[in-house]
């Protein structure tokens, strides 16, 4: 009960403006309901790096979740048009439509208490520009906080070897959503990141997707913004 009444009154005003800013609410009890939290993501969201599920930052959350219960949507490859409502197809030229079996709309369909956004570097690896990240995911939280879901946390970008413009368009990333989130922001990118802003050699088996040293780390970032 002390993780959910942590996420219920940590929530924060962002610096985004919604049209209908979540208006004030009231813990439930627990035998009323206990946390329910959905991942929205994409590859190291869904586990990918580590060396089993139960070692990845996701992983380690649900073990560190006592009472409550994770539903992960998260898939590799996707991006943050995959996880847009339904009924976004075709709207943007070129780009994916939304999965409607692990987009917002399908999220909010489980009805979670807490949500975690984390779209890292596919984007960007895709050519898509950060101005589109930071729209969908202003798209994708507000519909959350209008749907009743009590708070939202969204990861930053992480370190990937690509090429020089790709990094400095995470790092763009990175500072966006640390502003715009503020307590709400969860910062998968400077723990991973070596002097170059790539990953540390030693906390990655391929260069894009964290090992289970680099999910613990993530799995600290995470539950900091909980405590």
């Amino acid at each position: 009960m002390c993780l959910l009444l942590a996420v219920l009154s940590a929530c924060q005003k962002s610096t985004f403006i919604d049209p209908q800013p979540a208006q004030p609410f009231t813990p439930v009890k627990e035998v009323a309901q206990s946390p329910l939290v959905v991942i929205l993501g994409s590859s190291t969201a869904s586990g990918a790096g580590a060396s089993d599920y139960k070692h990845a930052w996701a992983g380690l959350f649900s073990s560190y979740l006592n009472k409550g219960k994770i539903i992960n949507l998260a898939r590799g490859g996707y991006t943050t048009y995959h996880i847009l409502p339904d009924g976004q197809e075709g709207l943007v030229a070129k780009r994916p439509s939304a999965d409607t079996l692990r987009n917002i709309t399908a999220a909010l369909k489980l009805h979670p208490t807490l949500m975690i956004i984390s779209m890292t570097t596919n984007d960007v690896a895709n050519g898509y520009s950060v101005d589109e990240v930071m729209y969908n995911l202003q798209t994708i939280r507000r519909i959350a906080l209008d749907n009743g879901v009590k708070r939202i946390l969204i990861t930053t970008s992480m370190p990937r070897k690509l090429n020089a413009q790709a990094t400095a368009r995470w790092l763009q990333q990175r500072d966006r959503t640390m502003r715009a989130y503020e307590q709400d922001a969860v910062n998968f990118f400077d723990p991973l990141a070596d002097a170059d802003n790539l990953f540390q050699a030693n906390l990655t088996p391929d260069g894009i997707h964290p090992n289970d040293d680099g999910h613990r780390l993530l799995f600290k970032q995470l539950v900091s913004r909980l405590e």
